[in-house]
């Protein structure tokens, strides 16, 4: 029987691999192209399948999350399924999380929208719309 059970912690393995070679023993075996271990899992990795289906666009961002987790040392939260007596099993979703004690805010920024000047306007302004290339000669 499969329970869903989640848990929070930071990547400590993190591995993608070709279809059909999968992970973990033959009693305790994940049909898998992702695998990822959390250092809150006792001897237990998780994984999801990476195939061309209608699934794809999600674990490739789950792929995604778990890399950016793992390359800035942030803590995920996974929900898996898992069978009762076995430690390895499906993740079905990837949380990044950002500690709150650690983020720094973000300031509010106004927008500052230009309008295109009209060739007159612009003229008035710079002088005539004309530049002038002094020459090192000073002739011209």
């Amino acid at each position: 029987m499969s329970n869903l059970l989640e848990k929070t912690g930071n990547i400590v393995f993190l591995r993608a691999h070709d279809l059909g070679t999968g992970f973990g023993p033959p009693t305790d075996f994940l049909d898998v192209e992702a695998v990822f271990i959390l250092n809150a899992i006792n001897d237990g990795a998780y994984g999801f399948q990476l195939r061309n289906d209608q699934f794809l666009p999600a674990r490739q961002a789950m792929f995604s999350l778990l890399r950016d987790a793992y390359v800035h040392n942030l803590p995920v939260t996974a929900d898996f399924e898992i069978d009762t007596g076995k430690q390895n099993g499906i993740a079905i979703r990837v949380a990044l999380i950002r500690s709150q004690g650690t983020s720094t805010p973000v300031k509010a920024e106004p927008v500052i929208r230009a309008q295109a000047a009209s060739s007159s306007a612009a003229g008035k302004a710079g002088g005539g719309g004309k530049a002038r290339k002094a020459s090192k000669s000073g002739k011209r």
